[in-house]
């Protein structure tokens, strides 16, 4: 653009002194012409200069890492007029390494539905943001340029490859009370018989055994009550230490998924050491937990999910499964 300026001045500037050096009326008119023309150039460029998008894209919203994954940026115009010029910078990041990778994007004679493809860097895991950082349009003669109108960013999830987990060995529970939830019956199931308390529902009471013991006595429901599985890891390490711990993770993941089996994932952020808990009963949670691990940054040291008492709630039993790239540990414990 400023070489295009330039040889404005420049054809200006002649313009202007063959009207000093001239008493012929040629060169006045073609200094009010030259003078005009940028005005002219960006009263024609305007409409669709004001009209112009961008509109970013990906291939696919999640890939397997080392797949094959595309970032896209299209330009729209609600004009139906092609614009000089559209040029400016993207920026790919990996807030769980900290790499970012920068594009550039120029395209002469643009018309809407133009754009330019490149290929994302799919070598380490984690929740790829792609943006705009500027993006700007020019008009016919490039001596003029206007900011483009910017969308919001797009992710791209980069998981890890699933790692084979073994023999999980998870324990299995034994028949424990629990309260019957209101307005459920019980009829058909194993239940122990209890003295009553205030606030338990008439409902629940066994008048059968409460004629006979000449008390209130309440019914609770017998159930299998699992220990629940948690998985652990630290998130920091060398990048090929915390890759192997990823995979084995996902491999972990997918196998309980596999047998319906509830579980929960926890990791401490490397920096604060705050700790980070999800519960995941299916694939929408785990999804969930996934993105918001490859979202925290992965220094190589940081703060171990280990140093913070792993606690159950409540009465619940835990079995416990802490996840490195080398080895697994295991335990179960209330």
């Amino acid at each position: 653009m400023w070489g295009r300026r330039a040889l404005y001045a420049l054809a200006l500037l002649g313009a202007l002194l063959g009207q000093i050096l001239d008493i012929g009326y040629l060169f006045h008119y073609l200094f009010i012409l030259t003078l005009a023309l940028p005005l002219l150039g960006l009263a024609v460029s305007l409409p669709a200069m004001l009209g112009c998008r961008e509109r970013l894209t990906v291939s696919a919203p999640q890939i397997v890492r080392g797949g094959d994954a595309l970032w896209r940026l299209t330009i729209r115009n609600r004009v139906p007029l092609p614009v000089g010029r559209v040029k400016g910078r993207l920026r790919s990041r990996n807030p769980m390494t900290g790499e970012t990778v920068r594009y550039r994007f120029s395209v002469r004679g643009a018309v809407s539905g133009v754009g330019e493809t490149w290929e994302a860097d799919t070598e380490r895991c984690g929740l790829l943001d792609f943006r705009v950082e500027s993006l700007w349009v020019c008009d016919c003669l490039g001596l003029f340029s206007l900011p483009v109108r910017r969308d919001g960013a797009v992710s791209l999830l980069v998981r890890p490859v699933s790692a084979e987990p073994g023999a999980l060995d998870l324990p299995e529970g034994t028949g424990q009370p629990r309260p019957v939830p209101r307005g459920r019956s019980v009829s058909g199931e194993d239940y122990e018989l209890r003295p009553y308390r205030e606030g338990d529902s008439l409902r629940l009471v066994h008048w059968k055994q409460s004629a006979k013991r000449d008390e209130l006595v309440t019914r609770e429901v017998l159930e299998d009550r699992r220990p629940l599985v948690m998985l652990t890891f630290d998130h920091f390490g060398a990048p090929e230490e915390m890759e192997r711990t990823l995979d084995r993770l996902e491999g972990h993941a997918q196998a309980l998924l596999d047998r319906e089996r509830p579980f929960e994932v926890r990791w401490a952020h490397p920096e604060t050491g705050a700790v980070r808990r999800f519960s995941v009963e299916n694939q929408r949670d785990y999804l969930r937990c996934l993105t918001a691990a490859l979202s925290d940054p992965a220094p190589e040291q940081g703060r171990s999910v280990l140093e913070t008492p792993l606690a159950a709630d409540r009465d619940a039993v835990l079995h416990h499964i802490h996840i490195t790239g080398e080895e697994t540990r295991r335990g179960t414990f209330s």
